[in-house]
C-alpha cells in the first residue's frame, strides 16, 4: 500500500464516529430516571464506559406503574433492544431481571444484571453462559446493630418499608419470615406499607408506641387513598419533618439534609462499577458464565451532618475517617 494511499486510509478512519470502535451498551432500567438509586448507578457506568462506549437506556418505571402493566412494558423494553440492536445488555434491579435476561440471553446477547436482590440461583442465573451479574445484599441487621452503638443503645426499632415485592424479598433475605426478631440488645419490628396513611400513621406513632429509632427502607411504591402514587421525595421529606425518633435508613440515596441521618448503607455507584467490570472483560472475550455473579461493596458509612446536630448525635471517631458526607 502507497503511503499517499495508507495516509488517506488513516484520515478516513479518524472521520468516521468513535461507536464503531467500542460497543452499543443498552441498560434497561426497572425504574425512572429521576429515581436516584438509576442515577447512581447510571453515573459510575457512564463514568467507567462511557468514554469508549456508546450507552442507550430504557426505563420501565415499574415503581410508579402498576403490576398489571409489567408485561406489556416488558414488551416495550424488547422492540426497544431489537431497534438498539446493541451488543451488551445492562439491567436493572429485579423487574428488569426478571422480565427480561432470559429472553435477551435467548436471542444470543450478553446479559449482565446489577441490583438483585433475589437469589440468582432460583432464577436459573448462576452458571449461565450468556449472563452474569452484581447482587444487592442490604445490610439491615448490621446498619441496626451499628447504629444501636451510636445511640447508645436502641431498646426497641421499626423497620419500615413499602409493600413491594424488592422490599418482600429484602426483608425476606435478612430476617426470614418473622417481623420481630432481636439484633442484640435491639428488637425489632418490621413492617410493609402500601398505604401512604398507614406509613404516616406508623412514623407518627412511633415513639408512642416504644421505638426509639425508626430505620426507613425503600417507599417508593406507596399510594394515596385514590391509589395514585406518591412521589418517593415527598414521602421522605415528610417522614424526615414528622418523624418523633431519629431516622435511619439503609440505601445511600435517603441521606441528607430534610432526609435520613444516614447509616452502614448500600450505593448505586459501587453497583455500576461492579457491573463495569464484568462489561469490561466481556467485551475483550470472557464468556458471561465464566464470570459468577458477585455481591458489590458491603456498605459504606454515610451521614448527613445536619441530621446527626438535629438528633445531638456523634460519631464515633473510629467512624470518622471512613465517613461519606451527603447534604
Amino acid at each position: 500500500m502507497t503511503k499517499p494511499l495508507l495516509r488517506r486510509l488513516l484520515l478516513l478512519l479518524c472521520a468516521l464516529p468513535l461507536r464503531l470502535w467500542g460497543a452499543e451498551i443498552l441498560v434497561i432500567s426497572s425504574y425512572h430516571p429521576e429515581y436516584l438509586w438509576d442515577r447512581s448507578y447510571n453515573a459510575s457506568l457512564e463514568a467507567h464506559l462511557g468514554s469508549a462506549h456508546h450507552i442507550s437506556h430504557f426505563y420501565m418505571d415499574t415503581k410508579r406503574r402498576p403490576p398489571e402493566e409489567f408485561d406489556r412494558i416488558a414488551e416495550q423494553a424488547l422492540a426497544f433492544y431489537r431497534q438498539v440492536r446493541p451488543e451488551l445488555v445492562v439491567l436493572g434491579d429485579d423487574n428488569a431481571i426478571n422480565y427480561l435476561a432470559g429472553e435477551i440471553a435467548a436471542l444470543g446477547t450478553p446479559v449482565v444484571f446489577l441490583g438483585m436482590n433475589e437469589n440468582p440461583r432460583h432464577k436459573g442465573l448462576v452458571g449461565h453462559p450468556m449472563i452474569t451479574g452484581v447482587l444487592e445484599r442490604p445490610l439491615l441487621k448490621r446498619n441496626i446493630s451499628e447504629m444501636s452503638q451510636l445511640m447508645g443503645g436502641i431498646k426497641k426499632a421499626l423497620v419500615l418499608f413499602d409493600s413491594s415485592q424488592v422490599s418482600l424479598t429484602a426483608i425476606e433475605d435478612e430476617f426470614k419470615i418473622q417481623t420481630e426478631l432481636r439484633v442484640g440488645q435491639t428488637l425489632i419490628n418490621s413492617q410493609l406499607i402500601g398505604d401512604y396513611g398507614l406509613w404516616q400513621e406508623a412514623v407518627l406513632h412511633a415513639k408512642q408506641n416504644g421505638y426509639q429509632a425508626i430505620f426507613i427502607g425503600l417507599y417508593h411504591t406507596l399510594t394515596d387513598d385514590q391509589g395514585r402514587h406518591v412521589n418517593e421525595q415527598e414521602v421522605l421529606a415528610w417522614a424526615s419533618a414528622h418523624s418523633p425518633v431519629p431516622l435511619f435508613c439503609f440505601w445511600e440515596f435517603s441521606v441528607g439534609q430534610g432526609r435520613a441521618i444516614g447509616g452502614l448503607v448500600l450505593d448505586g455507584r459501587d453497583q455500576g462499577a461492579r457491573a463495569a467490570e464484568l462489561i469490561g472483560a466481556i467485551l475483550a472475550g470472557a464468556q458471561p458464565g465464566t464470570l459468577a455473579p458477585r455481591a458489590a461493596l458491603r456498605g459504606e458509612y454515610v451521614f448527613s451532618e445536619s441530621q446527626l446536630t438535629r438528633w445531638r448525635l456523634t460519631l464515633p471517631d473510629k467512624w470518622r475517617y471512613k465517613t461519606l458526607w451527603r447534604e
